[in-house]
């Protein structure tokens, strides 16, 4: 009980100096990584309208939005920046509670410090906050939430959003609770975009980022909401069937779920991965081409079967990004699922459209057992000289139990932000987050996020 009072303690009560270095430094690796995400993709044209949207509401300018040289109020910018680091699939996630944290924090958390003039260490201990808050609460609404139809990054999102800018602006542990309860009233996202298509789904980490600057400012001014409602029989665990409040608080203090994120090496959906890594598995072993194919069969977990099993022939960049048989089949033909694979051309490629139909999708009790605590994949590759091969991924790579290297991390950002910035710039952004605890204004970060 009290669940809700013990975690806005627990915000409330940390600062920069009680975090390990580990912690610490897994946080500037996912901000280098967030932010890569969102410069590199500002561009997109489905995210325009955000852009549009926050410069056409103008008012104080407080905050930068990544790509540009316009400045909004936070709000508007975290919605912005939030959009666009959610806004092409290679952002991190948290599959324990099926969410991508980063996308929602890091935008919401720099605009306010940004705004308000603050340092890198302030900035480091809030982002590290709002992770453990989105992280925590999707932990107790998983896996159900999800098959309800509801995004857990929208669900969980604006809480960890309103518990990183609470702490930036220096709530206490009454207001705290009021920006928890305020933020719950804010979660939504329901997710039929992955049958039917639509850019939406690619708003959700922007939607839930403004609506954490939102609520901490409303209970900074003295709104309330309720304080049981994270334990409340109507409060969060109406978004799911089988809610457990143990992820909550347990074990607080003792670990920090930052260092349990999973760094993306694919922009598609993370339901995915581990099939495209059994694919390279088995390519790396045996060569062959994929006329030689005649059947692949992918063993994921139930959900995926909906989520990324139902998509055959994507109509749009967005549903090819949520289907497993088109990405496998960019696999097998590029030998790789990269940002430049993801464009119109490969749509409308008749031979990526000629393997997808050889891929079929079904539950392996053993991986579905796994989830979401690990998105795995048991992936068979029937040949037609009768052969076949057969690979298990339960740990695809850059998640918790295969990381990707610092130095793959790096190699990520430069590609990614490289799409629209200068190879010099990335490498100085790199540098500063690196260093980010010696930033003593989060101006000069944000100066490196406009175009130079």
């Amino acid at each position: 009980m009290n669940e809700t009072t013990n975690l806005a303690k627990f915000v409330t009560g940390l600062t920069y100096d009680d975090l390990p270095a580990s912690a610490i430094d897994r946080c500037k690796l996912l901000i280098l990584d967030q932010l890569a995400c969102q410069i590199g993709v500002s561009t997109k044209p489905w995210l325009q309208p955000a852009r549009q949207y926050v410069e056409a509401m103008g008012g104080t300018q407080q905050s930068t939005v990544v790509g540009s040289n316009i400045r909004v109020s936070a709000e508007g910018a975290a919605f912005a920046n939030g959009t666009f680091g959610h806004g092409f699939e290679i952002d991190d996630a948290y599959p324990p509670g099926l969410s991508h944290p980063g996308a929602v924090i890091v935008p919401a958390a720099l605009a306010v410090a940004e705004r308000d003039g603050l340092n890198g260490r302030r900035l480091l201990a809030a982002v590290i906050l709002g992770y453990e808050i989105v992280c925590r609460i999707g932990q107790a609404l998983s896996p159900t939430q999800l098959y309800r139809g509801f995004h857990p990054t929208s669900v969980a999102g604006p809480m960890g959003a309103a518990a990183a800018v609470g702490s930036l602006i220096g709530l206490d542990t009454v207001q705290m609770t009021n920006a928890f309860a305020i933020a719950a009233s804010h979660s939504s996202g329901l997710t039929e975009c992955y049958k039917s298509g639509g850019e939406i789904k690619r708003y959700h980490a922007g939607i839930a980022a403004a609506a954490g600057v939102r609520s901490a400012e409303l209970a900074r001014f003295g709104l309330t909401g309720p304080h049981t409602i994270l334990e409340g029989q109507l409060g969060i665990r109406a978004f799911c069937d089988d809610f457990d409040p143990e992820p909550l608080v347990s074990g607080l203090r003792d670990s920090y779920c930052i260092q349990d994120i999973w760094i993306k090496r694919y922009c598609c959906n993370g339901m995915i991965h581990a099939s495209l890594d059994a694919i390279a598995n088995i390519q790396g072993r045996r060569a062959f081409s994929p006329e030689s194919v005649r059947r692949i069969v992918v063993g994921s977990n139930r959900h995926a079967l909906k989520e990324v099993g139902s998509i055959r022939e994507p109509k749009d960049i967005f549903g090819m990004q949520f289907s497993m048989s088109f990405t496998i089949a960019i696999q097998l033909i590029h030998g790789d699922v990269g940002l430049g694979q993801f464009v119109e051309a490969t749509l409308h490629d008749e031979n990526i459209k000629r393997i997808s139909q050889l891929v079929t999708v079904e539950t392996d009790p053993g991986i579905d057992l796994l989830f979401p605590r690990k998105i795995g994949a048991c992936v068979r590759v029937e040949f037609v000289d009768g052969s076949e091969e057969v690979e298990t991924v339960e740990d695809c790579r850059g998640s918790v139990g295969n990381p990707l290297t610092p130095a793959e991390a790096f190699a990520k950002v430069r590609e990614v932000a490289g799409l629209e910035m200068p190879q010099p710039r990335v490498e100085h952004l790199i540098e500063t987050v690196m260093n980010l605890e010696k930033t003593e204004h989060l101006s000069n970060l944000a100066r490196l996020l406009v175009p130079a």
